[in-house]
């Protein structure tokens, strides 16, 4: 067992702000090669700043818990290999995938953590990154729509590419549904448990995505909306 699960869940975010950080720094590159709105490339170069501000934050709380050993950043993890069929199908996946799946998850994943979070190391983090969240999220939408206005293909391509990030997601979060509660001194912390992340999952899919998917004319697989 690990002996300082805290500390080892708080090393594991700050990894992970750091991939965010480093993969919109690649869409921001994808973006500028592909002439994108100045205030679309300016936007998505704050979301590269909030997300090292995150990891900076969070490497604060993994140490006020105990950790001490930096985190180990995998580079093969830290940028997307550019798709056989050019660059606008590398930035779908990657708005697809990291913004409209990832940001909008992330928004009431985060809203789970702050209604237990009260350790302060921890709750200045979670605030901070729920204050960022929507905006983020609100950016990968905008970027889809920009996507598909340039291209109405775009469409029928997210369609094909759901069943596979979803997936990843799905095992990424929502593994273990009837998963352990976190203990008092967890959820203190900011720890949310396996079930949370597996309910939160599923409405987000099932509500949120499901709309926001459907306005822009894209469906998810049926597995995912509970009708297949």
């Amino acid at each position: 067992m690990d002996p300082n699960p805290i500390a080892h869940e708080w090393q594991r975010r700050v990894v992970a702000e750091y991939r965010s950080a480093a993969l919109t720094a690649q869409l921001v590159h994808w973006m500028t090669v592909a002439g994108f709105p100045h205030e679309l490339i300016a936007e998505a170069m704050d979301v590269v700043r909030d997300e090292l501000d995150h990891a900076r934050l969070s490497t604060e709380a993994m140490q006020a818990y105990g950790g001490i050993e930096p985190p180990t950043l995998n580079p093969r993890t830290l940028a997307h290999p550019e798709r056989s069929e050019g660059l606008l199908a590398s930035l779908v996946d990657s708005v697809l995938r990291n913004f409209c799946l990832g940001e909008t998850l992330a928004v009431p994943l985060f809203q789970a953590m702050w209604q237990s979070v009260s350790d302060e190391p921890a709750r200045v983090v979670v605030q901070r990154v729920l204050k960022d969240e929507a905006r983020h999220r609100q950016l990968g939408w905008d970027l889809l729509d920009e996507l598909i206005a340039r291209e109405p293909a775009v469409a029928a391509f997210c369609e094909s590419r759901l069943e596979h990030h979803l997936g990843e997601t799905e095992r990424a979060y929502a593994f273990a549904p009837d998963g352990p509660a976190p203990s008092p001194e967890h959820a203190a912390a900011g720890l949310i448990g396996p079930a949370e992340y597996h309910r939160v999952f599923w409405e987000t899919v099932r509500g949120d995505l499901a709309e926001r998917f459907a306005q822009r004319g894209i469906a998810l697989p049926a597995r995912w909306t509970g009708e297949g």
